[in-house]
């Protein structure tokens, strides 16, 4: 069968017993250009989320930030931000022609996303990016925490994005321990090789659904979603992964890379609330970034579906 799906994604599917299914309705879903539908929804952002590669191949997710209508599709195939990419200098990220590049519109006021993997069409140092879209889809709400944003009054300013107040790390800190306990949201870049075919996502549970396992290790449980596994399928064919999360209170930003690993968990038979596999991420590196982000979110509403979520 004719699959839009790769090697990785292929297998995580058909240990979960949805390969057929999953493939036709990937098939369908997952197109080569933007719709009107999702056009509209990206120019309509004041932030969008990206992933791409560093100067070693390995995966990092951060943001952009802007006015509404800093970005546009003119045509079914293009996608441009104009724009600063937080810590992007710091992260030493690769935006040269034809590098990969995966987009999360995500509108935390609404629970709807949006997805979309490409590749650098143009690029004007850190001010403008345009991508070639290679895949565009839709995702469900599911374990979107419900958030509204006030932009600050003062005016976005692209020098504070680049040279925000940052320290780097190789253990977690206190804080950070503190920030990864209590998060009910989570970024994460995935790619299925070094260079090529990125993909930015998103992970929601109430606080604490990330666990510590030591100074360099935290690990997520799967919870059940649309059975495409783009996030499991990347990491199973290549464990460099990018994390971030956001302290909602204050617009400081975490941000790893690191190394990932699926495992699977043990479980009673017949249980109906069963998390087949988790995530197990080890930190190579990480930085810090003191007010990145221009606004706040406020007014945090959970998301319904974590009520038929039991974590273990």
């Amino acid at each position: 069968m004719t699959t839009v799906f790769h090697s990785g994604e292929i297998r995580i599917q058909k240990e979960s017993g949805v390969d057929e299914r999953t493939h036709k309705m990937g098939n369908k879903l997952i197109r080569d250009h933007i719709i009107e539908q999702h056009k509209e929804f990206f120019e309509q952002l004041e932030y969008v989320f990206i992933a791409l590669h560093d100067n070693d191949g390995k995966p990092w997710i951060s943001l952009i930030q802007g006015e509404t209508g800093f970005i546009n599709s003119p045509d079914s195939k293009t996608l441009n931000i104009q724009g600063s990419i937080v810590a992007q200098d710091q992260l030493g990220l690769n935006i040269q022609q034809d590098e990969a590049v995966g987009i999360l519109g995500l509108d935390m006021g609404t629970r709807r996303r949006n997805r979309l993997n490409g590749s650098v069409k143009h690029s004007e140092g850190s001010q403008y990016l345009s991508i070639n879209v290679e895949h565009s889809f839709g995702n469900c709400p599911k374990y979107i925490q419900l958030r509204s944003f006030a932009k600050a009054n003062e005016p976005q300013s692209t020098e504070t994005n680049l040279n925000s107040d940052h320290d780097s790390f190789e253990e977690f800190g206190d804080h950070d321990i503190n920030l990864i306990q209590t998060s009910d949201t989570l970024f994460i870049a995935t790619a299925q090789q070094p260079f090529a075919d990125l993909d930015a996502s998103h992970r929601g549970g109430k606080p604490g659904f990330i666990k510590i396992n030591s100074n360099k290790e935290l690990w997520f449980s799967d919870y059940p979603g649309n059975n495409f596994f783009q996030t499991f399928g990347n990491i199973y064919n290549y464990p460099f992964t990018g994390l971030m999360l956001i302290d909602f209170k204050t617009g400081d930003l975490l941000l790893m890379c690191g190394q990932s690993r699926l495992e699977q968990t043990s479980h009673k038979e017949n249980d109906a609330k069963f998390i087949p596999r988790r995530v197990l991420f080890t930190l190579e590196k990480g930085i810090r970034i003191k007010q990145a982000i221009k606004g706040q979110w406020s007014n945090v509403e959970m998301s319904p579906f974590l009520d038929k979520i039991e974590d273990r």
